[in-house]
């Protein structure tokens, strides 16, 4: 018994020592010091994270962005709706881009509880992330809930003469179908005065010509309505004429032959030309003058002569004239 109260006495003895000796201070002082070290340095890791995350935040405006809209298709119609909008990101560059890349989100636009009439109705959107602020511009659209009509209208083709070619006229305009189905709300279809399609194009129109068109559908003071067409747009073929008249031919000189030479007749080889033009300046048209150029001629000949009509009209057929040029030689008597 009086072993082991010694035997710990010994211990204790040895403990006491350790911790009165100077490394068991040093230690103590060490992890102390690496203790303050990591707090105050993971304290600063923390922060430099966080402003580095706030860094890469951004914002960005998607344009073109489609809307959903969804109601009773069958019975109801519903106009002021745009077709796009635009929606503003703001959050973390990497889940903007991914977004963007994605496009996995909606925006919709809730009617399916509204009544017929005059609502203005907030976009809501889905799939964004939660890390982004969602901004829609705009927020809210202003809509008209009305019963779906659908009439048939015949639709009236158009055509600006200034795309004719020089001389050309229209002879025949049609478009087909000549028919088309107009949706719409009831007071917009009751604004329609007119149904129409005109036929553009870049270059002269010299020949038949058949192009699609869009359906233009239009109240009484040429303002588009809002509402459906099908087929949205038509065919149409336009035929043109180049308007002729044959006149007589009239060969006259032009020029002074050689001194001792007379230009007794000139006979072209046809009597007469058919000409090709507008028919006002046409109408004003009863003989084609050619001018024959007899410059030095000395003896009876034929020359090819060209039709140059001017800008009044297109071309003449034929466009160049044979002309026999006859002559007569003075004598000298002394």
């Amino acid at each position: 018994m009086n072993l082991q109260i010694a035997g710990r006495g010994r211990g204790a003895e040895t403990m006491d020592s350790f911790v009165e000796s100077k490394w068991f201070v040093r230690i103590v002082a060490f992890l102390l010091a690496f203790l303050l070290y990591m707090t105050v340095n993971f304290g600063d890791f923390e922060a430099v994270q966080q402003a580095g995350d706030s860094a890469l935040d951004t914002t960005e405006v998607l344009t073109n962005v489609p809307l959903k809209t969804y109601y009773d298709t069958e019975n109801l119609y519903v106009s002021g709706v745009p077709e796009q909008v635009r929606v503003e990101l703001s959050g973390p560059k990497s889940i903007i881009e991914s977004t963007k890349r994605l496009r996995d989100f909606e925006l919709a636009l809730d009617l399916t509880d509204y009544e017929i009439g005059e609502h203005r109705v907030a976009i809501k959107h889905n799939n964004f992330s939660e890390k982004l602020d969602v901004s829609i511009l705009p927020a809210s659209v202003d809509v008209n809930i009305e019963e779906k009509v659908t009439t048939t209208k015949t639709v009236t083709p158009e055509f600006n003469d200034s795309a004719l070619a020089e001389g050309f006229q229209v002879e025949n305009v049609t478009v087909a179908p000549r028919e088309v189905k107009v949706t719409g709300s009831e007071s917009d279809i009751e604004k329609i005065a007119f149904v129409r399609t005109a036929l553009t194009s870049e270059d002269e129109i010299n020949e038949e010509t058949t192009a699609t068109a869009a359906v233009q559908v239009l109240d009484g003071n040429l303002n588009k309505l809002d509402v459906k067409v099908e087929p949205a747009t038509v065919q149409v073929s336009i035929s043109v004429k180049n308007p002729s008249k044959k006149v007589p031919l009239k060969a006259v000189s032009k020029g002074t032959p050689a001194d001792d030479v007379t230009i007794t007749s000139l006979e072209p080889d046809v009597d007469e030309i058919t000409i090709y033009g507008k028919e006002s300046a046409l109408e004003e048209l009863e003989e084609l003058s050619l001018p024959v150029d007899v410059s030095g001629v000395t003896k009876d000949t034929t020359l090819t002569v060209p039709v140059n009509l001017g800008e009044q009209f297109n071309f003449s057929s034929p466009q160049e004239v044979k002309v026999k040029v006859t002559v007569e030689k003075s004598t000298d008597e002394s």
